[in-house]
């Protein structure tokens, strides 16, 4: 069998410059945890797929007569960028078709009802759209900087910008922008993705792309696909997590591509992100008094994503939009190219406020949450749904949550590990709603096989979940939708597609259980930040929490640590006094320390667990202060001797004509803490040659001798013991390599999730090879 040699040559690029105006030391605070090696190694690698495929493009574009640049109405324009899989051409085409008081933005500006100075002052956006924005138009105050150089200037781009950024002096405040004092750093769309790595990695929070696949050339089963313009927005914000790109939905719901669907599934590309707002077009909303008063456009793009998850997930004013053209004028533009800078500028604000409030910026899963958090209900039933996504933004409300952090809200980013469970209680005010969610910036997809429509499987690599509960009580579970059935009302359940979960509780009253949590035992890259924000509470004087929210323990071990962890509200001090209750019977806890006054931990050991059955034992920890105190309710989980079997999945047995670098796999056991395998020479297992103990479901072999035969095979592990050793499989190694003295040094191998991973055969040596994963990141 012959294997194609492929080269990918370890570059790196210089990064564009970049205008700001944040300060450089604010963007070295957003950027210090970032690897700007790996960013621009992803700028590169993006950049030469555009230039690769839109020159594909081209040369097709002479043989078939497409046209490489096409006028749209409204100053929009669409441009030849690649070929779609069906030899259709790609165009990248605008999204055409008074904002401010539709998301309440107006009122966080200065001498609005918020009573906050909100302008977007030394605060900047980026830009990526059809041509150069007009710089010198009297809107924008030459308040834009052209990062690019495009052939011409462009009404739609000039129009977004202004919808974002302009000013309140002129024209009597008509076409006065969301942000009205920020900056902008303008792009076209040509090579967008390269130029968004660039941007982010000096520390860009919030860009605007109003535009989109011309539908037209697309087909079905691309509708609502997770396709590698999707994965790559998705790649750049998990490598530069305070970035969000804010996407318009698109405008094709009437074109009858997709008339079966009855309106739905329309989005593609980019809108079918996990990492980014997408952003639906409304009718304007004067005056909001509940779900009616929001009107959907004529035109706006429904969704969900193959998978069920919620797309859009906002909702803006993109109906007679008026803002900035030409050289001096003004003109009402409708679409979601209109509505999605409503939610730029807006979202910018919200920045400048959390900075102001903090010294710090928000991750942009915070941003993100926070926006979907407060949005205002839309739609005919309770819940998002795949018209308005969670419904209209509300900027005002969303502001206010920030302002009251701490007292009336919490907004939190927190780091979860492996095996984290996290748990801390809250008081419902009694008056509000309760609302809890959790956001996180999920890895990037795997890309699934084409040509199958409506593939349901997830994009989600992280499955992380909130829960609320009562002791005693009801549980409650997040919302969720069905994509087999778009009209249908959401529901609450088990939430496994979404990056974002919400719980709503009307009437709540009174103390409630909060738990975040992940499915799995592995994480990717062993860590996933979460934003979780909670609103409709009081908060106590002092806070009680732990990561170890349910503890797994062995009976024959007789005891189980929990480490609690104690903080304090800005001015409050006191001693607080720990103590435990409800423990199983015949057990007994203690705590080390047993009070503490100032910030701190303290370790709950429960002894005389020996001779539990199997099973759950939830039981409560009272800190208690001089004028109130706090429960946490956690669980003691008994795991039992015996772990489970695991089950091999690749690869098959017998198989033939391996690589010499392979990932085996096997199917996950829920009660497993880490499996083993183990690789060998022999039958017996009397030579083994590969082996190690990991907590994920895969382990990548790198080396395995060529033409040699191989048998393998993996147990589990628990808390509690170690399983028996899975059946066993056997496979054998193609040879690959040839015997002269010919190197090729530096090679970088990018297997690929489908298993076919790249082999090689060639006369010739190769050293140094560089082995990364689907995410460009080192795997050795």
């Amino acid at each position: 069998m012959k294997k194609r040699l492929v080269l990918i040559l370890t570059m790196f690029i210089a990064l564009p410059a970049v205008v700001f105006g944040q300060t450089l030391s604010q963007r070295q605070e957003i950027t210090k945890n970032y690897d700007q090696e790996k960013l621009s190694r992803l700028a590169e690698e993006l950049t030469m797929e555009f230039s690769a495929d839109r020159q594909r493009a081209l040369e097709l574009a002479e043989v078939n007569g497409w046209a490489e640049r096409i006028a749209m109405p409204n100053g929009g324009v669409a441009l030849l960028v690649g070929v779609f899989d069906n030899g259709q051409p790609k165009y990248y085409t605008t999204h055409n078709r008074e904002g401010g008081i539709t998301t309440r933005t107006d009122r966080v500006h200065s001498g609005g009802s918020a009573g906050l100075d909100l302008n977007g002052e030394d605060m900047m956006i980026g830009v990526w759209d059809g041509g150069r924005v007009t710089a010198t138009h009297p809107l924008l105050e030459e308040r834009v900087t052209q990062i690019d150089n495009p052939g011409s200037n462009s009404d739609h781009s000039t129009h977004v910008s202004g919808t974002m950024i302009g000013t309140g002096d002129v024209i009597s405040g008509a076409a006065k922008g969301m942000a009205p004092l920020a900056t902008i750093n303008a792009w076209d769309f040509n090579a967008d993705t390269g130029e968004m790595v660039g941007a982010a990695a000096g520390g860009m929070l919030v860009s605007n792309h109003s535009y989109g696949y011309n539908i037209a050339f697309v087909d079905l089963w691309q509708l609502g696909y997770y396709d590698s313009n999707s994965r790559s927005f998705d790649n750049i914000v998990y490598n530069a997590p305070y970035y969000l790109p804010v996407v318009s939905a698109g405008n094709d719901r009437q074109s009858g591509l997709n008339s079966g669907d009855g309106g739905y599934d329309y989005l593609s590309g980019r809108g079918v992100s996990k990492n980014v707002i997408v952003v639906a077009a409304v009718n304007e909303v004067l005056n909001y008094t509940g779900p009616g008063s929001v009107v959907m456009s004529g035109f706006s793009c429904w969704g969900p994503a193959d998978d069920g998850r919620i797309k859009p997930d906002l909702s803006a004013k993109g109906v007679a939009m008026y803002s900035s053209v030409g050289a001096s004028g003004y003109a009402n533009y409708n679409g979601t190219s209109m509505s999605a800078p409503n939610v730029s500028g807006s979202l910018i604000l919200l920045q400048q406020h959390y900075h102001n409030l903090t010294g710090e910026y928000m991750l942009s899963s915070t941003l993100r949450g926070l926006a979907l958090h407060t949005a205002d209900e839309a739609g005919t039933t309770d819940g998002p749904d795949y018209r308005f996504g969670w419904g209209l933004m509300n900027t005002e409300k969303a502001a206010a949550v920030l302002t009251n952090n701490g007292s009336e809200s919490v907004v939190y980013e927190k780091e979860m590990l492996p095996g984290d469970v996290y748990t801390f209680t809250v008081q419902a005010d009694g008056v509000n709603d309760l609302m809890a969610s959790i956001t996180w910036t999920d890895a990037p997809g795997f890309l699934l096989p084409g040509n199958v429509e409506d593939n349901s499987t997830p994009s989600l690599r992280n499955d992380l979940d909130i829960r609320v509960s009562q002791d005693g009580g009801d549980t409650y579970f997040p919302w969720k939708l069905d994509p087999a059935n778009p009209t249908a009302a959401a529901t609450t359940g088990d939430n496994v597609v979404d990056n974002i979960e919400k719980i709503e509780i009307p009437g709540a009253s009174g103390e409630y259980i909060i738990q975040v949590s992940h499915k799995t035992r592995a994480l990717v890259d062993d860590a996933q930040m979460v934003s979780l924000i909670i609103s409709g509470i009081d908060k106590e004087s002092f806070t009680v929490s732990t990561d170890q929210g349910i503890v797994e323990g062995c009976a024959a071990n007789g005891s189980a640590t929990f480490d609690i962890d104690l903080s304090f509200n800005d001015g409050f001090s006191d001693t607080i006094d720990f103590s435990v209750s409800d423990l199983p019977a015949g057990a007994t806890g203690s705590f080390d320390p047993a009070s503490l006054s100032a910030a701190g931990s303290t370790t709950l050991t429960v002894d005389g667990i020996d001779g539990l059955a199997e099973g759950d034992y939830p039981f409560v920890v009272t800190a208690e202060g001089s004028s109130e105190s706090v429960n946490l309710y956690l669980t003691l989980r008994i795991v039992g001797t015996d772990a489970p079997l695991v089950d091999l999945v690749f690869p098959e047995d017998n198989a033939t004509d391996l690589p010499v670098v392979i990932s085996i796999e096997w199917t996950p056991e829920p009660e497993a803490t880490s499996y083993t395998y183990q690789l060998a020479r022999t039958e017996d297992f009397s030579q083994i040659q590969f082996s190690g103990t990991v907590n994920t479901t895969e382990a990548l072999i790198l080396g395995l001798t060529e033409g040699a035969t191989y048998w393998w095979h993996v147990r589990a592990n628990t808390a509690c013991a170690e399983g028996e050793y899975s059946e066993v499989r056997t496979f054998v190694v193609e040879g690959i390599l040839g015997t002269d003295d010919q190197e090729i040094e530096g090679l970088a191998v990018y297997p690929n999730p489908t298993r076919d991973i790249l082999t090689v055969k060639a006369p010739m040596q190769i050293t140094g090879v560089e082995v990364r994963n689907v995410l460009g990141q080192m795997m050795m």
